[in-house]
């Protein structure tokens, strides 16, 4: 077993016990019995374990269906950027990508999209998907329904107007944390809910190589790289480093036979087999 199967495994395995702790607490509380007190000390630690559990693995299987991994056979691997768009970043990673003709899957800040339109529909008319990353970056962890929606629905009228004529009905939550009540929302309104397979911290700015050697151990086929061509706020934080990364990044994969699609042409593949 990895190292990243190991982690795997014990976030399902303490989820799925603090799920039971709950349950039993729930029973005992409803129950009337006298152990009342201890109830509410494993409902306590239940819900801690479940909010620890659920931050340190965004992809956490019991907050709902989350797609970040696509088949591990065939040779498909997903590009995807984060928090855009932002100039010049996004253009730098554009040109990038329509220079090596490599497809990929911008999840959007509706605050962004609203001040450069244009780079939107750049994106677009090369090729490239436009999805849904919220409205501000506003964290999802204890959203109700109507927060969730509110954030997708604004960001998505923003794309439309745009003139973004087709963009993609999935969502990313900002740093992955979405509460269980926002992701069945989310579904209901037809949206799918993105992750990651692993992040490489790019927004660090830890240097190109480093990069470039973080994307190098996670090449392979299934993958769903994630990384960023923007921010939130209003900063200035620099994404170059990850623009001049993204030329050797496409070399390698390449040299391995891994072929660059967009998310939603990875979920289809899954969805058939």
């Amino acid at each position: 077993m990895t190292k990243k199967q190991a982690l795997r495994t014990l976030g399902s395995l303490a989820g799925g016990f603090a799920l039971f702790i709950a349950a039993v607490a729930h029973f005992l509380w409803h129950r009337g019995n006298r152990r009342t007190g201890a109830a509410i000390l494993f409902s306590g630690f239940a819900a801690d374990t479940l909010l620890l559990v659920s931050f340190l693995v965004p992809n956490f299987p019991l907050t709902g269906r989350i797609f970040h991994r696509g088949r591990p056979t065939g040779n498909r691997i997903a590009l995807t950027f984060d928090d855009g768009p932002r100039p010049p970043f996004t253009e730098m990673i554009l040109d990038t990508l329509k220079h090596e003709s490599v497809p990929a899957t911008f999840f959007v800040l509706g605050e962004n999209a609203r001040r450069w339109p244009e780079t939107l529909r750049r994106m677009e008319q090369e090729g490239h998907r436009v999805a849904n990353h919220g409205m501000d970056h506003g964290i999802l962890m204890f959203a109700g329904a109507a927060e969730a929606l509110d954030q997708v629905e604004r960001t998505g009228a923003i794309l439309r107007d745009a003139g973004v004529k087709d963009p993609c009905r999935l969502f990313r939550a900002p740093h992955g944390w979405l509460s269980p009540v926002a992701h069945r929302a989310l579904t209901s309104h037809g949206f799918r809910i993105a992750g990651w397979t692993k992040g490489v911290w790019d927004t660090a700015n830890p240097g190109v190589e480093t990069i470039v050697s973080r994307t190098d151990d996670i090449l392979r086929p299934g993958s769903v790289l994630l990384f960023h061509d923007g921010w939130s706020g209003a900063g200035q934080e620099d994404r170059s480093q990850t623009a001049s990364a993204l030329s050797e990044i496409i070399r390698l994969a390449r040299e391995r036979g891994l072929e660059f699609v967009t998310l939603e042409e990875m979920m289809e593949e899954e969805s058939r087999n």
